[in-house]
């Protein structure tokens, strides 16, 4: 299993373990923007997508055209019974809300809000976004202690859309993988902003291989 970057975290910045994870991680960014257009993976859009939904995208990055191609997913994984839907990193709740609204399975949402692309004001429009949703159950941990203390059923559809660098994408990719079923559909965010270069390292490496299911603009979306 790769380094779960958070983890690192616990150790002081002066310790040489951080030190040395660190400075990996910074050369890793520098090359994923040099190659930039060799990790990029080819487009595929679904027909016949669902409607996209009526809600407020001024609280969220994720596209209407993004969302659909997420539904579809959605749908396309309805069957493998007995499992549930994770997204990791949920800011505001709009995308749990409209993943909750579309399935009777369970979504449960893996963000922790300690201030890594998550305030205390994002936090509250969690709150009000997944009011009354039963099937919504949010795990206030980090990615990675949220897999290794993980308590739910397995997994068919994982919506990555937290920390947007290499090593926290690549670890999200591996770590959530371990849990997902044959059949089952990994959804990647943010795979085509040269800001987010070691995103789309990671999900190049990891994902190049497997079938691609869809790949709208800056959403990348694989069958395992």
């Amino acid at each position: 299993m790769k380094t779960d970057p958070f983890a690192i975290k616990k150790y002081p910045k002066w310790n040489l373990k951080r030190l040395t994870f660190t400075a990996k991680a910074r050369l890793i960014e520098q090359e994923a923007r040099r190659n930039f257009q060799k990790y990029a993976l080819p487009e595929k859009l679904i027909a016949n997508l669902p409607s996209a939904p009526d809600i407020d995208y001024s609280n969220t990055a994720v596209t209407p055209i993004q969302i659909q191609h997420l539904l579809q997913a959605l749908s396309a994984t309805e069957y493998l019974i007995d499992t549930v839907v994770v997204e990791v990193g949920s800011y505001r709740g709009v995308t749990t809300q409209v993943l909750a609204n579309a399935t009777s399975r369970k979504v449960i949402a893996v963000d922790p809000y300690i201030g890594y692309g998550g305030s205390d004001q994002d936090y509250c429009y969690f709150q009000k976004s997944i009011a009354g949703l039963p099937n919504v159950i949010h795990e206030r941990v980090s990615s990675g202690e949220a897999v290794r203390n993980w308590r739910h059923s397995r997994v068919s559809l994982v919506f990555i859309d937290a920390l947007h660098d290499y090593v926290n994408t690549a670890f999200d990719i591996e770590a959530w993988s371990s849990l997902m079923v044959k059949g089952s559909i990994l959804a990647m965010h943010d795979t085509d902003q040269y800001s987010f270069a070691g995103t789309r390292k990671a999900v190049f490496e990891a994902c190049n291989q497997k079938k691609q299911f869809a790949h709208p603009n800056n959403l990348t979306l694989v069958s395992l």
